[in-house]
């Protein structure tokens, strides 16, 4: 009878990884879709957000590379847009990382983080946008969110923080919605 059950416990797993579904991630159980084009979940956030989304140019290759350190091995997919006026720091980057990949991706986009938090010649709208930056991953994609239109603007400097904070949480659920489908 035990043998049974331990038969019918392996296939029950063996099952469950065969779905469209994958990777699992680790931490929270949860399966992530690995099919969706990245310009797909950027362009969901987009539409969520509408006229509160300020990352309106698309983002180069080279750029990934040269700014965020992602060389173009350590992806299949990327799609990012950052705002077509310089003085803006809106960015939304989402990056579909090789298998054995994604921790560099994700070390790449925290050391850029890093850099932007330690920039002190930032415009005063841009620190509590900076300061709110996620870098989240769901399966293959990892995410670098960071948003916040004008929401960064006012004297209040934590609750301006607070509300860049939301936008992004925002974005990452859209983001995250997608890949759960």
């Amino acid at each position: 009878m035990k043998k049974r059950w331990i038969l019918a416990f392996m296939a029950v797993c063996m099952l469950a990884g065969c779905g469209k579904k994958s990777p699992i991630d680790e931490e929270i159980g949860t399966s992530y879709r690995n099919d969706v084009p990245a310009q797909t979940l950027v362009e969901a956030v987009a539409s969520e957000f509408g006229e509160d989304y300020w990352a309106n140019a698309d983002l180069a290759p080279e750029y990934l590379d040269d700014w965020f350190g992602v060389s173009e091995d350590m992806y299949d997919d990327f799609y990012g847009q950052t705002p077509m006026i310089s003085v803006n720091v809106d960015t939304l980057l989402v990056i579909k990382a090789k298998e054995d990949q994604i921790e560099n991706v994700e070390n790449s986009l925290d050391t850029y983080k890093e850099a932007m938090v330690q920039d002190t010649m930032q415009y005063p709208i841009n620190i509590p946008k900076i300061q709110a930056a996620r870098i989240e991953t769901f399966g293959n994609y990892v995410c670098y969110v960071q948003l916040g239109a004008d929401k960064g603007s006012g004297e209040d400097e934590e609750a301006a923080v607070k509300a860049c904070q939301e936008m992004n949480d925002r974005a990452l659920a859209v983001i995250e919605g997608k890949l759960t489908q």
